[in-house]
């Protein structure tokens, strides 16, 4: 009977092997999962701050535009290239709606009998 208690210990000291390694994924998998949502929340409150820098900002050029333009003169150069490039692409946006819209005012007429 000496092999198969000698088996059995093997057997026992196998599965106590496979349950800590169980249990050390398990413990990893929770510190993965609650680093993952400690960096949710970190990205979320820094999102916040950039939305109040934001709003301040925005406040200031309103409330002061003479003090923002002294202040924030490179920014607001490129606020107002971004402005000019939106600008041009809604004049695009048009174009091409009222291109779209040429053929089916031509259908309609075509569509019209004549009297």
């Amino acid at each position: 009977m000496g092999f198969f208690d000698d088996l059995k210990k093997k057997a026992e000291v196998v599965g106590a092997s496979i349950k800590e390694g169980a249990s050390q994924a398990a413990d990893k998998a929770k510190d993965l999962a609650e680093t993952a949502k400690q960096k949710a929340a970190i990205s979320e409150a820094e999102r916040g701050i950039k939305d109040v820098y934001v709003e301040m900002g925005k406040k200031l050029f309103e409330e002061f535009p003479d003090k923002a333009k002294e202040l924030f003169p490179e920014q607001l150069g490129k606020i107002e290239e971004f402005k000019n490039a939106i600008e041009a692409a809604k004049a695009v946006i048009a174009s091409l709606s009222e291109k779209a819209e040429a053929p089916k005012a031509e259908e309609a007429k075509s569509e019209i009998p004549e009297a």
